[in-house]
């Protein structure tokens, strides 16, 4: 390649970051991860990965314990402008997404994996919903009364949960009446023993949402309502599915629990 046609690409690829990295460019770039430094973004991807390549300081990406195929992103720090994001499957696919700073991203997991994949590996039911669909999830009229956690003037009650084909949705709403906002962190979900022994849990799984809806922060005297979607699950006898609802920056954590009747009944 002459020196004039290099000079021709790198102009052209300058002037292509920096419209992607413009604010107008954001909602338009499909592959555009948000993410902030209180809520925790995962990836999840068709195979393994060998190699993740960072383009800042300003964020950190973590391969998740025991789950290869899934990586976690957060922010160090609020930052301007784009960065970008690099993986590499074990397939041989390389991922690159631009990563911008929102506060409270809209999606905290993004299921990268390709239509076709999806369908092979799991139904067709079981791709993604748009954000319009969950709102209307999230709209729906509580059916559950009997499955919540209560403590620190938080409420987090399960008011609905329904399969759709391949689908596990979870309606989960939180209630905050004490004086001070509580902030979301990273909730964690995860298939257990019902009952702990005095070396701990005899079984536990992690178990991660393909989609959410609704995370933020919530004020006092008000209530947020959640939707979490999941790949159908049917626990066995003896074991339950936990939900743990972590305060950023703060202890006021709260746990649930949902039996064996409630996830295989639904």
């Amino acid at each position: 390649m002459n020196t004039f046609a290099m000079k021709t690409v790198q102009l052209i690829t300058a002037i292509l970051t920096g419209w992607l990295c413009s604010g107008i460019a954001f909602a338009q770039a499909p592959d555009t991860l948000f993410i902030s430094t209180t809520q925790v973004v995962h990836l999840r991807f068709a195979s393994e990965l060998k190699y993740v390549n960072l383009g800042s300081r300003a964020i950190v990406a973590k391969i998740v314990d025991g789950s290869k195929d899934f990586v976690a992103v957060k922010a160090r720090e609020p930052f301007e402008g784009c960065t970008s994001l690099s993986c590499l499957e074990s397939n041989g696919a390389m991922h690159t997404f631009l990563v911008a700073y929102r506060e409270y991203p809209s999606r905290l997991e993004v299921d990268t994996r390709t239509a076709a994949v999806a369908s092979a590996l799991w139904g067709e039911s079981a791709l993604s919903f748009s954000s319009q669909n969950l709102e209307n999830y999230a709209d729906m009229k509580q059916e559950l009364y009997h499955i919540g956690a209560k403590e620190y003037g938080l409420e987090l009650r399960c008011e609905n949960i329904f399969v759709k084909g391949d689908v596990l949705f979870l309606l989960v709403s939180l209630r905050n009446d004490s004086a001070v906002s509580y902030t979301v962190s990273s909730p964690r979900f995860a298939v257990e023993s019902k009952r702990r022994t005095q070396r701990g849990l005899e079984y536990e799984k992690a178990v991660f949402p393909k989609q959410s809806y609704g995370l933020g922060t919530v004020a006092p005297s008000s209530e947020s309502r959640m939707v979490f979607t999941f790949d159908k699950l049917a626990l066995l006898r003896g074991q339950v599915l936990r939900v743990y609802f972590y305060e950023d920056g703060g202890a006021r954590n709260l746990v649930m629990t949902l039996s064996q009747g409630d996830v295989n009944g639904s």
